[in-house]
């Protein structure tokens, strides 16, 4: 597949800015904490991550989640359900690693990206489908467009955050429908004929692929394997639940989907869930009812 690298001078003049001095190292963890990283060298690791109405529980909260995000030091981290985005603007401004993407036209239930600026460049951000709040759930999806810096060349890639309508009632299913059809057919007008899109979309789906809510919900994707697939498919069809993103109703919502440009990058890439809960027994009452899950892939030149 054809992957858009491109030289660009203007461009590579931002990057050499950012990562003068050399390729981006992963940055060590804080807090000293049993959870292992995630980082690597090579790789490219994105998060999504529901923080259920953050932070429902005040300050504790946001020290734990802290020290959660140092700990995992993932490249890209995008987070649903904000209610308070002062909060995470302070979580932010505590781990010098990242920088904040935050949504703004969206404010209720808030998204926000954080990202490694010194391995990172954000070209471009926007908030999806602005006229479509019903659809959305008022919850506007947020894209990102980033490049990050290979060699003498820029891996360019998009990613987009949303967190779409919840609950199993028709309407609800309908208008998970409606969205996901909008966005796949946004998606398809991106790839260009020549030169492939990286894209990831990520977020908390409201609905369990193995599911026949499922089916409805996200047709347009589930019809279109040549150009869409869903990493989390195989988590999500798991014969137990042990790896559910949503144990407390032992369901998959939270998942990831890529296009055909990183088909031959999730070859070998891995897509797992993070059990927090396995190191803390208070994850579920203090942090979230969702797990994170994560892709973690390898860019791949032409």
């Amino acid at each position: 597949m054809k992957k858009r690298f491109i030289k660009n001078i203007l461009l590579l003049a931002v990057l050499m800015q950012v990562w003068l001095g050399g390729c981006a190292e992963p940055v060590p963890s804080n807090h000293s904490f049993s959870l292992p990283t995630v980082n690597g060298e090579e790789t490219l690791e994105v998060i999504t991550w529901n923080l259920r109405y953050f932070p429902q529980n005040g300050v504790e909260e946001v020290n734990r989640v802290i020290m959660l995000l140092d700990s995992l030091n993932a490249d890209v981290v995008c987070l649903q359900e904000i209610d308070q985005m002062s909060q995470l603007v302070r979580v932010a401004n505590a781990l010098p690693q990242y920088d904040l993407i935050q949504s703004i036209r969206t404010d209720y239930l808030m998204l926000g990206i954080l990202y490694k600026p010194d391995l990172l460049v954000p070209l471009d951000t926007s908030e999806l489908f602005p006229d479509e709040s019903y659809t959305f759930a008022g919850r506007f999806p947020l894209q990102v467009k980033f490049a990050r810096q290979m060699d003498s060349l820029a891996y360019h890639f998009t990613v987009i955050n949303m967190h779409l309508k919840a609950m199993g009632d028709a309407a609800s299913i309908q208008r998970r429908h409606n969205a996901t059809t909008l966005l796949h057919d946004y998606l398809l007008t991106t790839i260009d004929s020549t030169a492939d899109t990286n894209i990831v979309v990520v977020g908390d789906w409201n609905d369990d692929l193995s599911t026949s809510s499922a089916t409805t919900s996200f047709t347009a994707f589930m019809n279109d394997t040549e150009n869409f697939y869903f990493t989390t498919w195989d988590l999500a069809w798991a014969e137990t639940d042990a790896e559910d993103s949503y144990p407390g109703w032992s369901s998959f919502l939270d998942h990831i989907l890529i296009s055909r440009a990183l088909f031959d990058e999730n070859e070998t890439a891995t897509t797992r869930t993070l059990k927090l809960d396995d190191y803390l027994s208070d994850y579920f009452s203090l942090v979230s009812d969702h797990r994170p899950v994560m892709l973690r892939f390898v860019p791949l030149p032409d």
